[in-house]
C-alpha cells in the first residue's frame, strides 16, 4: 500500500505543490490495490480493486457528482486504475471523520478525550470517512457529528490495527484498506515528512463543531528520527576493540520498541527467534544501537517475502529467511506493531550509541560513537 520497492525514491521526489504526492508508477503493492474486495460496504472504484460488479458501478459513476477538487481528482484516479494517484491525493486530503457521543468537544484524533464512532459491518470494525459532506449525507442520510482533519493526521493516530478503513463507501471515489495496511501508509508518510510541515488549502468541512486549527510542527519532528538495531553479544567487540562504524539489516524506529525492557521481550517482538539465531529467549543481556538517521531515503520498508511467489505477490523487493513477513512490520510473536526498514551498510553518525539491556529491564550507555577517530568511546573514558 505505501510506495515500495524503491521508497528512497518516493521520498527524494515528493511532490506537494499540486496538493499530490507524486509516486512512482506501480509503488503499491498488489495486495493493497486489491485490498478493497467485497463486502456490505459496497466500495466501489477501479482505483482501489473489488467493489460492486460492472453493472453497478456503471450506473452509479454516471450519476456521480463531485463535489470538490479532492473528489474530482479521486475519480480520475479511480478510472485511470491509478492507485498511486488515488493514495497520494486521499494522503493530502481533508476528511469528515464521525465522532462518538462522548467524545470531548473540540477535540481531534490523538488528542485527551477524542472517541472514533466506528461500524460494524459483516462483523468487521470500520472507521469510515468522508471527503464531503455530500458523501457524508449519502451514508448516514441524518444530521451526524464529525470533526475535519488531513487524512495523514487521521492515519497517524489510526485507533487499532484490527479496525479496517472506508473512505467514500458505495461511491465511484470509495476504498477500504485493513488496519495494518493503513498504519503501513502512516509509517511511510511519517518518514516522508508529512506533516512537519503545514500544507496550504482549504479546511475541512465540519457538520457539528468547528476544525481544530493545525498545530505547529514541535521541536521533536525538527530533529531526525532515532532508529534502533539489535546486535548480537558477538559484535559487541567488533564495535568496541575495532572501530567498527556500520549498521546494515533491519532496523527498527527506538520510539516503537522503547517499551521492550527486556531481552526476551525485545527479541520476541522483533522476531528475532529464528533457526541459528544468536538470540536466545533465556538471553541475560542485549545489546542495541541507537542513531539519529539524518537521511531516511536510505532506510527502505522491506516488502517481499520467504520465496519468489511471496515477493511477486508483494510486488516487493526482498527475499529473507522465517519468520520475515514481507509486509513492513517486525514478525513478532505478540500483539506488537512495530515498522521495520532495512537498510545497506551505513556509516553510524557522530554520536551513536551502543547500550546493554539486562533481564532485569536495566539499559546502561556503554559507549558512544566518535567519527574523529573513528572510535568507540566508552561511557566515563576520558
Amino acid at each position: 500500500m505505501p510506495p515500495q520497492g524503491s521508497p528512497a525514491s518516493a521520498y527524494a521526489n515528493q511532490a506537494l505543490a499540486t496538493q499530490i504526492i507524486q509516486l512512482p508508477a506501480g509503488s503499491v503493492p498488489a495486495s493493497a490495490a486489491s485490498a478493497s474486495g467485497s463486502s456490505g460496504l459496497g466500495v466501489a472504484g477501479s482505483a482501489t480493486g473489488g467493489g460492486s460488479g460492472p453493472g453497478q458501478r456503471g450506473r452509479a459513476h454516471e450519476e456521480f457528482v463531485p463535489a470538490n477538487d479532492t473528489e474530482r481528482e479521486l475519480r480520475e484516479a479511480a478510472d485511470a486504475g491509478n492507485t498511486d494517484i488515488f493514495l497520494s491525493t486521499l494522503l493530502l486530503a481533508n476528511v469528515l471523520v464521525p465522532v462518538a457521543h462522548h467524545s470531548r468537544p473540540g477535540s481531534a484524533p490523538g488528542e485527551s478525550g477524542f472517541a472514533f464512532q466506528p461500524e460494524e459491518v459483516g462483523g468487521e470494525k470500520f472507521l469510515i470517512v468522508f471527503t464531503s459532506k455530500d458523501r457524508l449525507s449519502e451514508h448516514f442520510g441524518e444530521p451526524t457529528r464529525t470533526v475535519g482533519v488531513r487524512f495523514y493526521e487521521l492515519i497517524r493516530n489510526w485507533p487499532d490495527p484490527d479496525w479496517s478503513f472506508a473512505v467514500n463507501p458505495g461511491t465511484p471515489v470509495g476504498a477500504k484498506y485493513p488496519g495494518a495496511q493503513i498504519i503501513a501508509l502512516a509509517n511511510w508518510a511519517t518518514e516522508a515528512g508529512l506533516g512537519a510541515d503545514p500544507i496550504d488549502g482549504p479546511s475541512a468541512e465540519e457538520t457539528a463543531e468547528p476544525v481544530p486549527a493545525p498545530e505547529p510542527a514541535s521541536d521533536e519532528t525538527q530533529h531526525a528520527t532515532v532508529m534502533q538495531k539489535t546486535i548480537a553479544a558477538e559484535q559487541v567487540d567488533y564495535y568496541l576493540e575495532r572501530g567498527y562504524d556500520r549498521v546494515a539489516g533491519f532496523v527498527h524506529r527506538a520510539s516503537e520498541v522503547e517499551h521492550l525492557r527486556t531481552p526476551a521481550e525485545l527479541f520476541s517482538a522483533l522476531g528475532l527467534y529464528y533457526d541459528s539465531s544468536p538470540f536466545q529467549p533465556d538471553a541475560k543481556e542485549a545489546f542495541v544501537l541507537r542513531w539519529p538517521a539524518f537521511r531516511p531515503s536510505l532506510y527502505r520498508i522491506p516488502y517481499g517475502g520467504q520465496n519468489e511467489q511471496a515477493l511477486r505477490a508483494m510486488d516487493g523487493w526482498v527475499i529473507e529467511r522465517p519468520p520475515f513477513r514481507g509486509n513492513g512490520f517486525a514478525p513478532g510473536e505478540g500483539r506488537d506493531v512495530i515498522a521495520e526498514f532495512k537498510v545497506d551498510s551505513v556509516r553510524l553518525p557522530h554520536g551513536a550509541q551502543l547500550w546493554r539491556i539486562d533481564a532485569d529491564g536495566n539499559e546502561r550507555m556503554l559507549a558512544i560513537f566518535d567519527a574523529d577517530g573513528p572510535l568507540w568511546r566508552r561511557v566515563g573514558e576520558q
